[in-house]
């Protein structure tokens, strides 16, 4: 009998053939993975061709179809525009003054505030006037004391004169008496040659007529001498006034000086910064002024443009006031004023030639040392043509435009460019009145390109909401 148990060959034999039976099992399951990645690989690839087939197809769809540019436009248009030259102007005060003490002291009161608005002759501050007051009272004392003087020179003249005619009446006096004892005595020597008369008596008439003779001498002395003492009595006022105009002169100074001590507004204007307080000292003619006054009404504005536009400038000056217009930057409305000035020479380093507009700031709009923006009108141009500036580009061979053809495409078309104004740009040439230009959207196109929009055409479906390239 024969055991059931197997023996070590059949047990090795039973292992090889279970080996060999899973051995063919896993390669059919291995050879079916494959299959099945293949078929998958298969499949991608033939998707992902039919679809790049698609968008290259697509894309040459659209290569075909003629390119359409979204763009807004507007017409080359006639009016009548003003020919005028822009510029960055600074804004002046008409004039300026820096108010400094002319005499020195301690400032006893300040009569406005910074900043305020002060009239020509307007208290502005006050200094101790101790020092002058005493000046004056001296300068009066010493002229009354050489008044009263002058007063004694001429009570003394007056005397004198009144010598001298007393002088004058005695001399008139022994003149009769002298020529009346000249002739008696010429008489009586008659007489006693003839023997009618004694020698004594003769000699008697002929002493007397000596004697008045002498008289008139004395009078004629008396007189020389009044009038020497007449002659110093003039001297003497003379001399006397000349001390009374100095005194006079002494006095006026003082008074003027007085006057100082009361500071005054010099013009109307705007006052400035208060430099110094009540109670500070202060020096006479200090190089630090008190206070600086501007006067901004009128207001004036300096400017300068090229000197090529001075012979426009002067032929229009010559019919009429050239108007000015400024605009602060913080302003959109034009102030406007009139040209004031024109300097007499060109800036040779600038080539520039300096002008000057005069404005009605009683609004106080315009500020000293402020900067502006300055156009000064010449005259006007009829029928100018103009487009919006935007539709003016630039290009490496200057400025142009796309103007929009019958056809619906687009020329890049040259152009010159004048003045610029409210944002319109004057069209010298390249342009005609009703012409079509591109104002947006210029970015995109080239000369030949389609466009479509407002006034043109209507875009294709999708296409006016397109966002532009800037």
């Amino acid at each position: 009998m024969q055991d059931n148990f197997p023996t070590e060959s059949t047990a090795e034999h039973q292992f090889e053939f279970k080996s060999t039976k899973e051995g063919r099992n896993t390669k059919r399951i291995g050879a079916l993975l494959v299959g099945v990645t293949l078929l998958g690989a298969l499949g991608y690839y033939g998707i992902n061709t039919l679809g790049h087939n698609q968008n290259k197809t697509d894309k040459s769809e659209a290569r075909r179809r003629p390119q359409v540019t979204p763009v807004k436009v507007a017409s080359v248009t006639q009016k009548t525009v003003p020919v005028q030259l822009q510029a960055i102007g600074n804004v002046q005060a008409e004039s300026t003054v820096s108010v400094t003490p002319q005499v020195g002291g301690k400032i006893t009161g300040v009569y406005f505030k910074k900043g305020q608005d002060v009239k020509k002759g307007q208290l502005l501050f006050t200094l101790d006037d101790q020092t002058q007051q005493a000046a004056i009272q001296q300068a009066k004392g010493t002229l009354a004391r050489d008044l009263a003087q002058v007063q004694q020179y001429r009570a003394a003249l007056a005397k004198d004169l009144t010598l001298v005619g007393q002088a004058q009446a005695n001399l008139a006096k022994d003149q009769a008496q002298a020529q009346y004892a000249q002739a008696q005595a010429i008489r009586y020597g008659n007489l006693l040659k003839e023997g009618a008369v004694s020698k004594d008596q003769a000699q008697q008439y002929s002493t007397n007529a000596q004697a008045t003779a002498a008289t008139l001498q004395a009078d004629r002395q008396a007189i020389a001498n009044a009038q020497a003492s007449l002659k110093v009595d003039q001297a003497q006022i003379q001399n006397a006034e000349g001390v009374v105009s100095a005194d006079e002169g002494v006095l006026k100074n003082a008074q003027v000086q007085l006057s100082y001590t009361k500071i005054y507004a010099p013009i109307d204007g705007r006052a400035g910064d208060i430099l110094v307080n009540q109670g500070n000292v202060v020096a006479a003619n200090s190089t630090n002024p008190l206070l600086t006054i501007y006067k901004i009404n009128p207001i004036q504005v300096s400017f300068a443009v090229p000197e090529a536009n001075l012979p426009e400038i002067q032929k229009y000056m010559k019919n009429n006031k050239l108007t000015v217009d400024v605009t602060p930057n913080n302003k959109a409305q034009p102030i406007r004023g009139v040209l004031a000035f024109v300097n007499n020479k060109v800036d040779n380093t600038t080539g520039t030639i300096q002008l000057m507009g005069e404005f009605n700031n009683a609004n106080g709009q315009l500020w000293p040392g402020q900067y502006v923006n300055t156009t000064l009108k010449l005259t006007q141009e009829p029928n100018a043509r103009v487009v919006p500036s935007q539709a003016v580009q630039n290009g490496p061979n200057g400025q142009f435009v796309f103007v929009v053809k019958p056809d619906k495409t687009v020329e890049n078309v040259p152009v010159t460019v004048g003045s610029t104004i409210d944002g319109l740009s004057v069209i010298k040439s390249g342009l005609q009145p009703g012409q079509q230009v591109v104002t947006d959207g210029q970015a995109n196109l080239v000369t030949g390109n389609q466009v479509c929009g407002p006034s043109i055409g209507k875009c294709p479906q999708g296409m006016g909401s397109r966002k532009r390239k800037k």
